[in-house]
């Protein structure tokens, strides 16, 4: 069936468009839902129209997701995720994951398919994400997925020194005491707490 598209189509065609679709194509879905029209000669005369009008809200659109893109251009997006004895994740971090805490942060419906995962993520560590927003418009986030209840070395060791501190009464003297124990000195430069490693 020859038909002229009121509305782009992703992976069809723009508004204004004049192109030969599958029948089942148009009137199952295109006709239906408004997004085209057969070609009359009546229809094909508002082709200029059409094409004025599509080229109008697709710069608008533009600009809208331009924004969005902006705000979320190089941000964090954490993921807690269970965690199994060999380190992979139970299960998977997808698209669909992502979309819905990007939704969540900007208040705009993204979609699953506008996030360019490629495949699922199954182990943890930071993974920089392509979103595709609209059309050109693309952003990147950073997919940061940890277990659940990890916390940042450095703060898990500040907590460890406080405990230690609280337990030991004497521990304010060690440290003036040249002749104290050094079995218990942080480990030397460069090493890497276990949680670090795993993530790299």
């Amino acid at each position: 069936m020859r038909v002229i598209f009121l509305e782009d189509v992703a992976g069809a065609a723009d508004a204004g468009e004049v192109k030969e679709v599958k029948n089942g194509f148009a009137r199952n879905y295109l006709l239906p839902k408004g997004l085209a029209a057969p070609a009359t000669p009546a229809q094909l005369q508002r082709a200029r129209a059409i094409e004025q009008a599509a080229k109008q809200k697709r710069l608008q659109r533009s600009e809208e997701w331009s924004e969005v893109a902006a705000l979320i251009e190089g941000t964090e997006i954490p993921v807690e995720v269970r965690v199994g004895p060999t380190g992979r994740l139970f299960g998977s971090v997808t698209g669909r994951n992502i979309a819905d805490r990007l939704s969540d942060a900007t208040g705009r419906t993204i979609d699953h398919r506008q996030v360019l995962l490629g495949s699922a993520i199954h182990e943890p560590g930071d993974y920089l994400v392509s979103v595709r927003l609209y059309r050109e418009v693309t952003a990147q986030v950073k997919v940061s997925v940890v277990p659940e209840g990890y916390e940042e070395p450095a703060a898990a060791a500040a907590a460890g020194e406080e405990d230690e501190d609280a337990l030991d009464p004497d521990a304010g003297d060690a440290a003036f005491d040249d002749d104290a124990d050094d079995d218990d000195a942080p480990p030397a430069d460069g090493a890497e707490p276990a949680e670090a490693a795993a993530q790299a």
